[in-house]
């Protein structure tokens, strides 16, 4: 076998023994805004507004005045969201949310290279089918238990085997080439914690769960022990269940330094000289037809109610043209493809679609009978009742009668979608699962444009998945904030603020 190759030795993170100030690598430091307007393509723009407000207030200060407004340590970070979280397993959590507390072997700079997290470096053989990856020493669980090989392999799943060789090398197989390997496995999927006996899930993140009231209120404190330099805060209290409204009120009255923000509550919010900071487009606003569902059974009534979709006064109206119309599942900046997906309206067709289909009430097979559609939207998202209804309203142009709800899933549903990985591949078997797909969907064996390409359209072809748009994370950011830099896929570092 011909020996290993080296691939990465060095950590961009600061040594653990530094207690305070974690020194920022060059790429943290040089992160900004970057944009192809010939191309038409965005990428990880959020950045920018939150450094232009800091620069602006630095800006006219004298040194006295500027050495007075210096960033503090310690201290009590206030954010608020929407979500109400039940659980501390982090597959229950905002996947923003989970980096907090819980690690990962690898992580991903703004380009979507890897580099050093839990593990220092890692090698691979010439085939790219067998990766290890050694672990720093010396890391443990919030409760004291070590962070081994043999705890890291048991969290690790989706690959042909995962064994711990040592104490401190995990060796992961893969069944085909897997190159990307180290990006894939930086996504939010392959956290790496400890599940005790009562079910309790403890992680090694720069933050440690000090309080923990269900669906209400956690408290985060500093992990004194952290592996890349204990974080700025003392601790963070995390209010959860709070309307975005309620949110943007917070923020106007300093009640709150973090927040969640609608496109309209984040227009109020700029108009009244708040920061807000708008990431990269990494949600996904889709429409999903169930399976099995007898009244969606027809293609040629998926097909109408797609072609129906005004997406451009939907962006205009409802999204204040915040992120993308689309038609792909993958954002265009993550693949550079997305605009070859169709996403116009075309009203005339969607009626001779309808006017191929027998008469509502008719059945057209044992199991199949045309009728009134139902589509479900989910109720804690502020934007998805009027997006839905904005869609039943166009369908009705087509003569499509769809009847709005939430709850569900009913025949229809209307789906807000995180980004999970900043590999496309996996990103997309992500979306996948989340459809409904994962039996009938095939990931490409070669991580390839063509292959992916490919792939993307086999997962739409028969119109139960209707991508709508790529919509961004916006965040009101109280004047006490400094250094926020959430990650690509829209992780809140907030160890660094």
């Amino acid at each position: 076998m011909a020996r290993p190759v080296q691939l990465a030795t060095q950590s961009r993170f600061p040594d653990r023994s530094r207690r305070y100030g974690r020194p920022r690598s060059a790429a943290r430091r040089s992160r900004s805004l970057a944009t192809s307007g010939a191309a038409g393509m965005q990428r990880f723009a959020w950045q920018l507004p939150a450094l232009i407000s800091l620069l602006a207030g630095l800006t006219g200060l004298s040194a006295s005045a500027r050495a007075e407004t210096r960033p503090r340590y310690g201290g009590r970070l206030t954010v608020e969201i929407h979500d109400a979280i039940t659980f501390t397993d982090p597959a229950a959590w905002p996947p923003q949310l989970v980096a907090l507390v819980y690690d990962r072997l690898v992580t991903v700079d703004e380009r979507g290279e890897p580099h050093p997290a839990l593990a220092a470096s890692w090698q691979h053989d010439p085939d790219n089918k067998r990766w290890e990856f050694r672990l720093r020493p010396g890391v443990k669980f919030h409760d004291g238990s070590p962070l081994n090989a043999a705890a890291a392999a048991a969290c690790l799943k989706g690959w042909t085997s995962v064994t711990a060789a040592d104490e401190d090398v995990v060796v992961v197989q893969t069944e085909n080439p897997a190159p990307d390997l180290p990006a894939r496995l930086a996504g939010p999927g392959n956290v790496i914690l400890r599940r005790g006996a009562d079910g309790v899930t403890t992680g090694s993140g720069p933050f440690r769960i000090a309080e923990w009231q269900p669906g209400r209120r956690a408290l985060l404190t500093a992990n004194d022990d952290y592996w890349g330099g204990r974080p700025y805060l003392d601790d963070i209290e995390l209010q959860m269940g709070h309307s975005p409204r309620d949110q943007a009120v917070d923020l106007e009255l300093g009640k709150a330094d973090l927040v969640e923000l609608t496109p309209d509550d984040a227009r109020r919010a700029a108009q009244r000289g708040a920061r807000t900071c708008v990431s990269a487009p990494a949600e996904l606003l889709t429409l999903v037809f169930q399976r099995g569902h007898t009244a969606v059974e027809d293609a040629r009534l998926r097909q109408a109610v797609a072609l129906s979709i005004d997406r451009a006064a939907i962006h205009n109206v409802l999204l204040l043209k915040q992120g993308e119309s689309t038609g792909a599942v993958l954002p265009g900046w993550l693949t550079g493809y997305a605009f070859l997906f169709p996403a116009a309206r075309d009203l005339d067709r969607a009626r001779q679609m309808v006017a191929s289909l027998p008469k509502s009430g008719t059945r057209i097979t044992p199991s199949i009978t045309l009728g009134r559609i139902t589509l479900s939207y989910d109720a804690a998202d502020p934007l998805a009742r009027p997006i839905a209804e904005r869609i039943a309203l166009n369908a009705r142009e087509a003569g499509v009668v769809i009847q709005v709800a939430a709850g569900g899933p009913l025949d229809l549903r209307l789906a807000r979608i995180p980004l999970r990985s900043l590999d496309p591949e996996q990103a997309l078997a992500a979306y996948a699962s989340a459809f409904g797909m994962t039996a009938t969907f095939k990931a490409p064996t070669v991580p390839s444009p063509e292959a992916r390409f490919e792939a993307e359209q086999k997962l739409l072809e028969d119109g139960r998945v209707v991508p709508l748009f790529h919509v961004p994370q916006i965040m009101g950011l109280g004047p006490r904030v400094r250094n926020w830099n959430p990650e690509p896929w829209g992780d809140w570092r907030l160890a660094d603020v």
